[in-house]
């Protein structure tokens, strides 16, 4: 717990670290742009948010950014945001609430200073119509998809709901898109779909990987099944598979003292109630098949659905526009506006 301390209170920043760090991150980028599935992930953020969000943006910075950084805007960050009025501690293990205290109160007991307010980052989606975004990389074997649209934040009172109806739709092996895409047409070793939840409007995507020869069919059958949860109420059977998976993981995800402090920082990050997992499975096991439909019609919405296809944008941009998904654009990933 020193050692923790005065780090967080009294770091130095090395410039020779801050240049290692740069190094690492041109590394990255530079991997990120090389592969398809990082780079689908990079082109969705970018263009389902607005540009004036940060969620549009790398979290990590891209190659101008972390050559702008210096240190003194390192520094200048550490002690105007981390200050004890911004900060919560977990301690999981063999230590009773006494001890906790008492460590913590030596180490940080006359930590002072106050943080100013955080606004939450604006999350308006860049395109409020469906649209079609192809990012070339010329002959390539497969097609990276992305579809999706900015959704709730992680704090509706839908929450639960949705993520029963998330499981059906694309969160387990044996959902619809899976058995869909997977299992009776061979399109892809597996497709899925999950809800990126924030604090702010959280993004909703469906991700798979497909050859190339069968990019469009296999966007049909994504609309499909989108379209489908939103139309009919789910069977019983499905309902009933989707809460056992998820009551019966439950448990599992707290296996370990990380899990554990990752939970509770979960429930102060997004400021749940205290008694949120105690309440967990009781909850999802209360959703319903009309509830499952109820939030699909609502928050699941085709007339903001945005398509990334990160592939060979020379063969698949005429079957795609067949679709009828919406205006189509090509980007070129080297470019930096991107459009070519």
């Amino acid at each position: 717990m020193a050692v923790l301390a005065e780090v967080l209170r009294y770091p130095s920043f090395p410039e020779h670290e801050l240049e290692r760090l740069r190094a690492e991150r041109r590394a990255d980028l530079a991997q990120l742009r090389a592969e398809p599935r990082g780079l689908s992930d990079v082109f969705f953020s970018r263009l389902l948010f607005d540009p004036s969000s940060r969620f549009a943006r790398l979290a990590g910075g891209d190659e101008r950014s972390i050559e702008r950084l210096s240190r003194d805007e390192v520094v200048k960050y550490h002690d105007t945001f981390y200050r004890p009025d911004a900060t919560a501690l977990m301690m999981v293990g063999d230590i009773d609430v006494e001890t906790a205290v008492r460590i913590a109160s030596t180490h940080l007991g006359d930590w002072a200073g106050k943080a100013p307010p955080v606004t939450e980052p604006p999350a308006a989606q860049r395109h409020a119509e469906p649209r079609v975004h192809l990012v070339h990389k010329s002959e390539a074997p497969q097609s990276e998809v992305r579809v999706g649209h900015v959704a709730i934040p992680r704090f509706h009172p839908d929450y639960f709901p949705v993520v029963v109806m998330n499981a059906i739709l694309g969160g387990l092996f044996s959902s619809r898109l899976n058995l869909n895409l997977r299992e009776q047409h061979a399109y892809t070793y597996g497709a899925h779909s999950a809800f990126d939840w924030r604090r702010a409007a959280s993004p909703f995507e469906i991700s798979t990987a497909v050859e190339t020869a069968v990019t469009a069919d296999a966007l049909r059958e994504i609309v499909v099944e989108f379209t489908r949860i939103r139309e009919e109420p789910v069977s019983d059977a499905e309902l009933s598979l989707a809460i056992s998976y998820l009551v019966g993981v439950f448990p599992i995800r707290f296996e370990t003292t990380a899990e554990v402090a990752g939970g509770l920082a979960n429930v102060e990050i997004f400021r749940l109630p205290s008694n949120y997992f105690d309440t967990y499975r009781e909850r999802v096991s209360a959703v319903t098949a009309q509830d499952v439909l109820r939030v699909a019609r609502t928050h699941l919405d085709p007339a903001r659905l945005q398509v990334v296809v990160v592939g060979d944008a020379d063969a698949i941009r005429e079957p795609i526009g067949a679709l009828g998904l919406g205006p189509i654009t090509v980007y070129d990933p080297l470019d930096d506006d991107g459009v070519v």
